[in-house]
């Protein structure tokens, strides 16, 4: 997961997930935002924008981007300092037990094959 000046870095088996045009474009917006940690957490509304979809169609490509494990989402609420909740932007997690790795495509395809294949 480096970023370049100008420029970051997306493994070429990315493209033997299987993603929808949609995840794919979601995905490659959170590793281009996410720092060396693979964390990041850009609001729906911003990931839609740079992405050109709707609100809705990004809430769908991160929950079957987290169905399938390749990223995980936190937050999204916080306590104010009266007690009350209110929404915050989510964080975003990439999965680092297989980015690490570089997207090996043993450790990277091969467990989403298995993985989907069961019912």
């Amino acid at each position: 997961m480096k970023n370049i000046k100008n420029f970051f870095t997306l493994p070429n088996e990315v493209f033997c997930l299987m993603l929808t045009s949609s995840e794919l474009s979601v995905l490659s917006y959170l590793v281009r935002c996410s720092d060396d940690t693979g964390i990041c957490y850009p609001s729906i509304h911003t990931i839609a924008t740079a992405c050109a979809m709707s609100d809705n169609t990004v809430r769908k490509c991160v929950r079957k981007l987290e169905d399938r494990e390749i990223i995980s989402k936190s937050g999204g609420f916080r306590a104010s300092k009266f007690g009350k909740e209110q929404n915050t932007s989510f964080i975003y997690e990439l999965n680092p037990s297989f980015y690490n790795e570089g997207f090996a495509r043993l450790n990277l395809v091969d467990y989403f094959t298995k993985r989907n294949a069961q019912p």
